[in-house]
């Protein structure tokens, strides 16, 4: 079996085969891939554009003092 896979960023109006596949029976299939999701950098680079507002002690995680003490049931 051959296989051949070829990638075209804009598909053309008609795919040419190698002269060799045609007149053969042959399978055809067409996969479209979905958008690639924003990859880190340009989430980065977007982050990086927001403006700076209020402080970072706004943003801070406050503590965890937890439960209080802990105490075993008896």
């Amino acid at each position: 079996m051959q296989a051949i896979r070829q990638i075209y960023e804009d598909a053309p109006p008609t795919i040419p085969i190698p002269a060799a596949l045609q007149r053969k029976r042959v399978e055809v299939i067409l996969l479209v891939p979905e958008e690639a999701s924003p990859s880190l950098s340009r989430l980065k680079a977007l982050l990086a554009a927001m403006p700076d507002v209020g402080e970072d002690a706004d943003f801070a995680r406050q503590h965890d003092y937890g439960r209080g003490d802990m105490a075993w049931d008896s």
